[in-house]
């Protein structure tokens, strides 16, 4: 419903709350929008809407949630910037102002001027139309000069963060910057509310290239932003809160630039592990790796295919003194490198290959992946195998192989890690980082493979390009062995199923469910017993 703009305005309850994020129950994927989107539909709905609709719902949104995540808060100190996020402050000020047992507002003008400015016509209509109405309220408020920055935040219970939002270009400066490091010198384990994004984040990429709030909690409003799911500094958002406003940026003809979660039909892709009739129909899974002194990686992806449901699982160590069998999953069938390969040309049915845990780079290892790449089955490539492709130039024999793969339409997944996806886009781990989405796009379209980017917000590009950010994971995963586990993951479902890119999805996901089932439960988490928790996270998310 369109919100009115007397003082007869309809109460924040009244409208569909704000919905918080929450990885094991984002069943459906979510858009996930660049700024220019954002900012079309902005303009457009504005344009469809009463004058000031949209910053007088964001407002009434802001208020809502503050009030409903910190009930019990009594005084309120916002920042408000120059800008329309500055105005949604600004909005949020007067909403709460007119609740019952309102809290103590303080309203800090940063990098606005004197008092005597803030009604220049140069200033966004809104932010003035914003200020006029918390003016016309009472609402306390004071140019950032005229304060102490560092009796800052005084007695406040929680601070609201409304400087910058959309739009950052560079590290913040003048008293942006002022105030943002005054919030982080002196308002440590202070609940801190950021409006759209925390002051400082990049949207698109989810880094800070300078001094940038790091908040309790986000309200992401008109819709999500990658910068929000993935990046060097997402975690700055704390919660994930996402009000809409009542609007649609796809009714103004936008695309989605990725997608976020979506666990029905990443899950839906795989048929349950007891709808198999024989072993056959669960797939072959041919694993390659384990040069000497590596062989646990081969173990630890091989164990994993067999866990997340290869029918048969077969893997061939290139440390010839490998023994000849697993005594705790005899279940694997160990074979040489040369007669594996023989097997694999051969191969019928569901089938996938991995080549590349602990595989090292010496010749052998090289030859054997050259081997890899003509075969026809679907290949899952890791590890080592990205560090002999990123040791040859583009024109090389392994690239060459790799292309052709691609140019065939045989299913292909190459699974880096920033400093593997580094090394085979010729840049560094931090231009990795800074557009973790861009690069791993970047590195789809030299390949033509599907791509999974690992890390925090770990990204699936798909080989036509389809992007999607996972929802799922914690700091648990970042030890040794994960990674390989994860290869193992991938070809399982690779093998069983016919959606390769919900396969991926799938598999990523369970990677990420695990840790967050075992750090739920207070365990400890380690590469080898990852597997079992992914299973347990599986079944919690299929009860059916």
């Amino acid at each position: 419903m369109a919100i009115s703009h007397d003082d007869k305005d309809a109460a924040p309850s009244e409208n569909p709350p704000p919905t918080r994020l929450h990885a094991a129950t984002l069943r459906r994927p979510l858009p996930l929008w660049d700024e220019a989107a954002l900012r079309e539909a902005e303009t457009s709905w504005a344009r469809r809407l009463p004058p000031h609709a949209l910053m007088d719902r964001a407002g009434a949104a802001a208020a809502r949630l503050l009030r409903a995540r910190w009930p019990h808060a009594r005084s309120v100190l916002l920042l408000c910037g120059p800008g329309n996020n500055g105005g949604d402050g600004l909005s949020a000020a007067l909403w709460l102002a007119r609740q019952p047992h309102a809290p103590r507002l303080r309203v800090l003008l940063v990098g606005c001027g004197a008092a005597e400015q803030w009604q220049d016509p140069r200033r966004p209509v809104d932010w003035r139309w914003a200020l006029g109405r918390a003016q016309a309220a009472g609402v306390p408020m004071q140019a950032w000069k005229d304060v102490d920055a560092r009796a800052l935040p005084g007695d406040s219970d929680v601070v609201v963060d409304a400087l910058l939002g959309l739009g950052l270009r560079e590290a913040p400066r003048g008293e942006i910057e002022e105030a943002i490091r005054a919030l982080q010198d002196r308002a440590a384990g202070l609940p801190v509310l950021a409006l759209d994004l925390p002051s400082g984040l990049l949207g698109g990429q989810g880094r800070a290239p300078g001094a940038c709030v790091r908040a309790s909690a986000t309200l992401a409003m008109l819709g999500l932003q990658p910068g929000h799911a993935t990046g060097p500094h997402s975690s700055h958002c704390g919660e994930i809160w996402v009000d809409g406003l009542q609007v649609d940026p796809a009714a103004c003809g936008a695309r989605p630039r990725a997608w976020l979660g979506g666990v029905d039909a990443a899950l839906g892709s795989l048929p349950r592990l007891e709808q198999a009739a024989h072993k056959g129909e669960r797939g072959d899974l041919y694993l390659f790796g384990g040069a000497a002194g590596m062989s646990g990686a081969l173990w630890l992806a091989a164990r994993a295919a067999l866990q997340l449901g290869g029918g048969r699982v077969y893997a061939a160590s290139l440390d010839p003194r490998a023994p000849a069998l697993d005594p705790e999953f005899p279940e694997l069938m160990l074979r040489a490198p040369g007669d594996l390969l023989m097997q694999a040309r051969d191969a019928r049915g569901p089938t996938c290959l991995v080549f590349g845990p602990g595989a090292g780079t010496a010749e052998e290892a090289r030859n054997c992946l050259r081997e890899v790449l003509t075969l026809a089955q679907p290949l899952v490539l890791d590890a080592d195998a990205l560090n002999l492709l990123a040791a040859q130039p583009r024109d090389g024999e392994l690239w060459q192989a790799l292309r052709a793969r691609g140019a065939a339409a045989r299913t292909t997944w190459l699974t880096p890690h920033p400093s593997e996806a580094a090394r085979l886009l010729q840049c560094t781990v931090p231009e990795v980082q800074a557009d973790r989405l861009g690069a791993a796009s970047s590195l789809q379209e030299v390949t033509g493979a599907g791509i999974v980017l690992k890390g925090a917000g770990s990204v699936v590009v798909a080989p036509d390009g389809l992007a999607w950010i996972n929802s799922s994971g914690n700091g648990l995963l970042a030890s040794a062995g994960t990674g390989d586990v994860l290869a193992g993951a991938l070809a399982a479902c690779l093998a069983r199923s016919a959606a390769q890119p919900e396969a991926a999805r799938a598999a990523v996901w369970l990677h990420g469910a695990g840790a967050d089932l075992a750090l739920r439960c207070s365990e400890a988490l380690r590469a080898a017993t990852l597997p079992a928790w992914m299973l347990r996270a599986w079944r919690a998310a299929r009860p059916d």
